[in-house]
């Protein structure tokens, strides 16, 4: 996505795709596997265990959101490195980026299902507090709403890490990590369910933005070569398919486990091995391909806030693809002949009349001159 803060590097919108595609497969499987299988809606108890190595990755693919978490990092720190930040202007671009569809959504929703609103509700919703209990539950149209929330939590310190980033270098990022991993073992102590504590809250997916900036400063300061970032992408790659086999192979998402206090770190430093190498690296793609990519990736918002509604009505109506006797298989093909290109071709209108206008108005937040060390 272009801005006029950061020079556009066409490999983020790749990701984005990437992540974009990777949280509608997860939620695909899962979603329209149980109305396959069970002919009821997804339920916990359901988790699909997968021997197929692929099926695994995919059933763990909701590290698209780690994924995502680690480029927000890295993207505001890759523009903003050296510059002084304007944090009334900064604050307006990322209300501009975020809340045009979030409230869209909101008040389509309200008024689709009246009797979920709650006022309380509506107001964790604004602030952004999605994340804690309590707050809009609109049948599928709010369920992503809770990553929004952290994002902008996020935003709310940004500016004020990259200035110890600049001051102090990277281990002041680093240190906040050790922090933050610190408080959860504490919390842990006191009853917390590591799982929720670490995957749903700020306390949990802080330490992906700070990895996705300490990516950012390693490819600021160029110490590896383009050649040998290329050459490191395809193990760097595998390792993130390995992470996510792993994952599932020990449980997958719902083992409440208390290693799970330490999965956001090793997902955000997994997928930032992937942007480092994937981004220094430069394109690799066919024009053509790129130029696909780059525009999945522009719409990337709102394919991650539209697919779960778009996934519950083909579930619910049973717009299925049969192309054998396994329900995981049957939920793939739906999900990528069905449910994906329904989601795009939404996605990119919302985009173009909802998202689009606003991102117009965003403002330049970064002054010319590097702020003083």
């Amino acid at each position: 996505m272009k801005s006029s803060n950061i020079r556009y590097l066409p490999e983020v919108d790749h990701l984005r795709a990437l992540a974009a595609l990777m949280i509608v497969l997860y939620h695909g499987l899962h979603v329209i596997r149980s109305r396959l299988a069970f002919h009821a809606d997804f339920d916990m108890k359901d988790w699909i265990v997968a021997s197929n190595p692929f099926v695994a990755a995919i059933a763990e693919s909701h590290s698209a959101v780690a994924l995502f978490m680690v480029l927000s990092g890295f993207i505001f720190t890759y523009g903003a490195f050296g510059h002084r930040i304007a944090y009334g202007r900064f604050m307006l671009n990322r209300v501009l980026r975020i809340y045009p569809l979030v409230l869209a959504l909101a008040f389509v929703g309200i008024a689709a299902f009246p009797t979920h609103f709650s006022l309380s509700g509506f107001l964790l919703t604004v602030l952004p507090l999605s994340d804690l209990p309590g707050s809009l539950g609109l049948n599928g149209l709010t369920t992503m709403f809770w990553t929004v929330a952290v994002e902008f939590q996020f935003y709310l310190v940004f500016p004020f890490l990259l200035r110890f980033a600049e001051r102090d270098g990277p281990r002041a990022l680093l240190a906040c990590v050790v922090v933050a991993i610190a408080l959860r073992f504490l919390a842990l102590g006191l009853g917390a369910g590591p799982r929720d504590l670490s995957y749903a809250h700020i306390a949990g997916r802080i330490d992906q933005f700070l990895l996705g900036m300490m990516a950012a400063i390693v490819l600021l300061r160029g110490a590896l070569a383009r050649r040998v970032l290329r050459a490191l992408l395809l193990p760097a790659a595998a390792l993130a398919f390995a992470m996510l086999a792993g994952l599932h192979a020990l449980g997958g998402w719902p083992v409440d486990a208390w290693w799970k206090v330490l999965w956001p770190t090793v997902e955000g430093a997994v997928w930032a091995v992937v942007i480092v190498c994937y981004i220094g690296g430069g394109d690799i793609w066919p024009a053509a391909l790129s130029a696909l990519l780059c525009a999945l990736g522009e719409i990337s918002f709102s394919i991650y806030l539209l697919h779960f509604p778009v996934i519950q009505v083909v579930a619910r109506h049973e717009w299925f693809v049969i192309v054998g006797t396994s329900a995981a298989a049957n939920a793939l093909a739906t999900t990528a002949l069905v449910a994906a290109p329904l989601t795009i071709a939404l996605s990119a209108l919302t985009y173009r009349f909802v998202e689009r206008p606003f991102l117009d108005l965003r403002r330049r937040y970064l002054d010319v001159a590097p702020a003083p060390n």
